[in-house]
């Protein structure tokens, strides 16, 4: 099993492409975007959302990282691509990563089913309704996860996730994946997307982890430190 490209996001102003494609909202992009570029981007927050911790709507940054994974999904339909592999900016990788993602693509190969999604790294939130993937060492059934640091995207896994129209009730990409697999607590919020079929997997254990953690020294936010949106919820519904 090959992966077609590697996908890093965002791409900042002074960072030069150097593979055969890099996709993603640049931070001078992103510094354009206000609530009369999000209408015309077709963004509509979804209606009653409320960040589940901080009890606050959507910031910029928030939605500027779902529209950096928005486009690559985009790419990947468009260009038929068979799996890539997306990466943010700020991972960190395990020892011996070349050789554990080798590994688990072997055992990829080897799976009965096809797959949508494979996280290569998260924050897990309920691991233990995790169950492993039969016939497997390196994989589980993902479970309600947290970042989109890392992962394995399939051309089907794209094509569900730009079906939906996520754009029209956009919340954190995040919360949008455990929707799209149905291991999302919120049912509300559940009820926006009723076609939740995306087939996701988890490395485990996993290859990939975020450089820095909150409150570790040098931790930088592009979405905590942006404002919160004003973008006028669906009318529609």
């Amino acid at each position: 099993m090959a992966v077609d490209l590697a996908l890093y996001l965002p791409l900042p102003p002074e960072a030069k492409i150097v593979g055969p494609s890099v996709y993603g909202i640049s931070y001078s992009l992103m510094r354009l975007l206000n609530d009369r570029t999000l209408e015309s981007l077709g963004v509509k927050l979804m209606p009653g959302y409320k960040d589940p911790y901080h009890k606050r709507p959507m910031k910029l940054g928030e939605i500027g990282c779902f529209l950096s994974h928005y486009n690559i999904w985009k790419e990947v339909v468009d260009k038929e691509y068979d799996i890539v592999m997306v990466l943010e900016d700020d991972v960190r990788f395990e020892p011996f990563f070349n050789q554990k993602m080798h590994s688990l693509l072997d055992e990829m190969k080897r799976l009965s089913f096809k797959w949508d999604l494979v996280y290569l790294g998260r924050k897990r939130l309920d691991e233990g309704s995790e169950e492993p993937v039969e016939g497997t060492k390196f994989l589980v059934w993902a479970g309600y996860s947290y970042w989109t640091l890392g992962y394995l995207l399939s051309h089907s896994g794209a094509t569900k996730l730009l079906a939906q129209k996520p754009l029209q009730n956009i919340l954190p990409v995040d919360e949008y994946l455990p929707i799209l697999y149905d291991k999302h607590p919120e049912d509300d919020w559940k009820a926006f997307y009723p076609i939740r079929d995306l087939v996701a997997l988890s490395a485990e254990p996993l290859v990939l982890y975020p450089t820095r953690y909150l409150h570790e020294e040098g931790y930088i936010s592009d979405t905590e430190d942006s404002r919160t949106v004003t973008v006028t919820p669906n009318p529609e519904l």
